[in-house]
């Protein structure tokens, strides 16, 4: 479904898809977006108008992640059937079949430069593909369980890999050497995310909490906590001089966190968040939140919330 993001109102209900749909992206243009779906096929939408462009087939089961190549002339789509399958937007043609991992492919990432190509997968891998040729340029291989993420560093000389083995690791795109391994989470990291700047990286988790590390050293500067559920998705923002993340967690909520450093880490204070089940606040910063009732302002110090910077 498509939305008007200043009125909240439906534009568009794209139906075509016969199973679930997994993932969705827009073009680096916004006149077009892809949905990649259970029933194994990508389809390309027209934004405006809500009309299917192409519908890309070839892949032998479930469609699992999609994403757009920086020039948006190309779609990578990653599947349960164990491929990367490159695509021509303009035509819709297979432009490359990616072969080699031996388990279903979770993500799929292109690099800033859009002349590579990163895939995580259930093997326990992520591989380094040449966008143009199709060739392997390195299997990176170190984590214990299956890699659910991966996402570029915004200069793209760096890779972040979240896994179910409760890791972050970080590798050098241009030899395929891991940098660094970090440590700290207790369930599986399911998001990750650059600062714009991208010297630091947050990691979100099924521990209910997202972690904040400094990729030069691999040291967490923070941990937001906690949260009702495992934290699906997070994005990072800067608007001037201010630092800005935003969560999406299993608890149904959506929150936005104003993020200052300072030598000691990071200062975190929660902004909004979206109504969910249960109110969880605990070590939640609330020091200069605006509009805080003096009621409330008891009410969330006696469920945990604090005026203090996370260690």
């Amino acid at each position: 479904r498509l939305w008007d993001v200043e009125s909240g109102a439906l534009v568009h209900t794209l139906e075509g898809h016969t199973g679930g749909v997994n993932s969705v992206v827009y073009s680096p243009s916004g006149l077009q977006l892809a949905s990649g779906s259970y029933d194994k096929t990508v389809r390309l939408w027209e934004a405006e108008s809500g009309a299917l462009g192409h519908t890309l087939q070839g892949h032998t089961w479930s469609v699992t992640s999609v994403v757009y190549s920086p020039s948006g002339t190309q779609l990578a789509s990653g599947s349960g059937d164990k491929t990367v399958r490159l695509w021509d937007v303009e035509s819709g043609a297979l432009v490359h079949t990616l072969e080699g991992h031996t388990e279903d492919v979770n993500s799929v990432v292109y690099s800033p430069s859009g002349l590579q190509l990163a895939s995580g997968s259930y093997d326990k891998t992520v591989r380094l593909w040449d966008a143009e040729s199709g060739a392997l340029v390195h299997i990176l291989e170190g984590h214990t369980d299956s890699v659910g993420r991966v996402v570029y560093s915004p200069n793209g000389l760096q890779l972040a890999s979240g896994s179910s083995d409760q890791t972050v690791r970080l590798w050098d795109v241009e030899s395929g050497a891991l940098v660094h391994t970090l440590h700290g989470h207790t369930r599986r990291v399911i998001s990750a995310v650059y600062s714009p700047s991208g010297t630091q990286l947050a990691s979100g988790s099924g521990d209910k909490t997202v972690r904040l590390w400094d990729i030069v050293s691999g040291e967490c500067l923070g941990v937001i906590q906690p949260f009702g559920g495992a934290v699906f998705t997070v994005a990072w923002k800067a608007m001037g001089n201010t630092q800005y993340l935003v969560s999406g967690s299993a608890d149904k909520s959506v929150r936005q966190w104003e993020l200052a450093k300072d030598a000691k880490g990071y200062k975190v204070k929660l902004c909004w968040s979206t109504a969910h089940d249960e109110l969880s606040v605990a070590d939640t910063l609330i020091d200069g939140v605006q509009g805080l009732s003096e009621f409330n302002e008891r009410l969330l110090k006696q469920r945990g919330a604090l005026e203090r910077k996370i260690a």
